[in-house]
């Protein structure tokens, strides 16, 4: 009988020992992880490594906006040299062209970006596929259409050449390039 309730004692201190409230330091420490890190346009790539896959605040210029599909910005700042590529996330409002050199608040996700030779090969093939493909579906298409599309290409494998030579030159096989995909974003139209 004393053996069962020896055994009943350490059971009962083993099951409290793994049912710990909450305290309200691990609420606290849960509530800061849904509150985005604050990040400046100088120090984004610097802190970038860190802050993969976590949500950042910035504020910036919008140097550049795509006025393709407006889908890509790129923030600058009067204070550094540094530029952040920012693109719209999934349930994200494209951009509007019309802000460019309007500032900008982003709140988002910070991705990383790996070119190593599996990615530049990847790359070389899709260009060599679309070159295959283009002499199959020239049809109706001008001379000048044919050599921008050329030049196109032969400019993304000068591209794929200037990262191999880079990463030989760094001693590195990859490259990370940093980005944030916006969750949100407001335009500061005045201050």
């Amino acid at each position: 009988m004393k053996k069962i309730a020896f055994l009943s004692l350490i059971a009962a201190f083993l099951m409290s020992c793994g049912n710990n409230p909450k305290t309200s330091s691990d609420n606290a420490s849960s509530d800061e992880s849904n509150q985005p890190v604050q990040i400046t346009v100088a120090n984004f790539s610097e802190k970038a490594p860190e802050l993969v896959d976590k949500l950042v605040f910035i504020r910036g210029i919008a140097d550049h906006i795509c006025k393709h599909d407006g889908k890509k910005l790129f923030l600058v700042d009067t204070i550094s040299d540094g530029r952040v590529k920012v693109v719209t996330g999934e349930n994200t409002v494209a951009f509007n062209s019309e802000y460019e050199g309007y500032d900008f608040e982003i709140t988002g996700k910070v991705l990383e970006t790996v070119v190593d030779e599996t990615y530049l090969q990847e790359w070389e093939e899709e260009i060599k596929a679309g070159i295959e493909e283009k002499k199959h579906l020239e049809g109706g298409k001008s001379a000048e259409a044919n050599e921008e599309d050329h030049h196109s290409d032969e400019e993304a494998m000068e591209s794929i050449q200037r990262y191999r030579d880079q990463m030989a030159e760094q001693g590195v096989n990859k490259l990370s390039f940093y980005s944030i995909e916006a969750s949100s974003y407001k335009v500061v139209k005045d201050e």
